[in-house]
């Protein structure tokens, strides 16, 4: 039995590498509200996502915009609810609650996109999340309103995953990339419309590692939609728990955090859970007595 990795596979690696990259840059802006920074990136994506469509010669615009503005709505509302999370609890719980969007993804692909999941991958979803909560080692000891909200994100991120299934062979990847930005932009300035005096104009450094942000955003968001294109969302999304390793690997050589023994144990449950996932049909069929 041979052990390989799909092009969603590959492309969901690239994604998680440069996610990790966007959070660095969003971490080195905290000073910055949450708001202003997820308007800042959304105009970089804008204007990268325009000018690769005008090369291409596609329309910006898309075929089936309803599925498009979907697609914005629920990785904007995703998002916001990710950072609100961020900003009022502790790191490792809003990412355990976070992580929660692969399973939730692969839930909602039986419904949206009619994809089958066998049942040992359950099985392997659930060491994968077990290290997850391990590595963070935190509680869930939080206010309630930080709690739903970090639901809502991962339901909402686990939404927008599969409206990008559904866009398949129907839209440029590209296009599906412009419309989050498109929809992130009004809903951010909304919150400054209420809000004014919470404008915080950047300086220096700032506004390079908020243009950062922007470029890897959109590296991350362009290969994360082809690979949801390219595979099936339960084997994808599994590989987005990988993520949080380079998290750990940042944290270590960049913020000086340390680890404990346990947390390590946590990232190889996370990585072997993450390679079990995506082998899993071949582990069955490994496995599968053998006809006579």
């Amino acid at each position: 039995m041979q052990f390989r990795l799909s092009r969603g596979i590959w492309m969901m690696l690239v994604a998680s590498f440069a996610f990790g990259l966007m959070n660095i840059c969003v971490k080195m802006v905290k000073e910055i509200p949450v708001a202003e920074t997820v308007f800042f990136r959304a105009l970089v994506q804008i204007v990268l996502g325009y000018l690769t469509l005008w090369k291409l010669g596609v329309s910006p615009l898309g075929k089936n915009k309803w599925l498009l503005l979907q697609r914005g709505f629920f990785g904007s509302i995703g998002l916001i609810c990710y950072f609100y999370t961020l900003q009022e609890m502790p790191l490792g719980n809003a990412i355990i609650i976070h992580y929660l969007a692969p399973v939730l993804t692969t839930i909602l692909a039986i419904w949206m996109a009619g994809e089958r999941v066998i049942g040992i991958q359950w099985l392997f979803f659930a060491v994968t999340f077990v290290g997850v909560v391990v590595v963070n080692g935190a509680g869930f000891k939080v206010p309630v309103i930080p709690m739903l909200a970090g639901f809502g994100g991962a339901f909402f991120s686990a939404l927008a995953y599969n409206t990008i299934k559904k866009l398949k062979g129907v839209e440029d990847p590209n296009v599906v990339v412009l419309y989050f930005p498109m929809v992130s932009v009004p809903i951010a300035l909304v919150y400054f419309l209420f809000k004014p005096a919470d404008w915080v104009w950047p300086d220096g450094m700032q506004w390079l590692w908020l243009i950062a942000t922007g470029i890897t955003t959109q590296v991350g968001q362009f290969f994360m939609t082809r690979a949801y294109q390219e595979d099936l969302a339960s084997r994808v999304s599994a590989v987005s728990y990988v993520g949080i390793l380079w998290g750990a690997g940042a944290g270590l050589l960049l913020f000086d955090e340390q680890y404990a023994l346990l947390q390590y144990v946590g990232m190889a449950m996370v990585i072997g859970g993450v390679i079990l996932n995506i082998n899993a049909r071949r582990l069955k069929n490994f496995f599968a007595p053998a006809e006579d």
